[in-house]
């Protein structure tokens, strides 16, 4: 016999990292957003590309994997910053 036990539901709070905005990084921020940005209007060229199949080609496929990894890039770089 199989027996399933539901936890209760307990909100978890993670400490994440404050991005604190000073005039020093103001430009790494700003660089950071803007390549955010670009990244953001190329994920969805590529998404429209696919005309709502969700069928890419292999290229395709493999730019959207390196967009993915740059924009975790990208947060890490911002998560520095803090």
């Amino acid at each position: 016999m199989l027996l399933l036990q539901r936890e209760p539901e307990t909100p978890m709070e993670m400490d994440e990292p404050t991005v604190v905005t000073t005039w020093e990084n103001r430009t790494q921020i700003i660089e950071i957003m803007h390549s955010a940005r670009e990244m953001s209007q190329e994920f969805q060229d590529l998404w429209d590309k696919s005309g709502g199949s969700g069928r890419l080609s292999q290229d395709d496929t493999d730019r959207l994997i390196e967009l993915l990894r740059e924009i975790g890039n990208l947060n890490d770089m911002l998560m520095r910053l803090a």
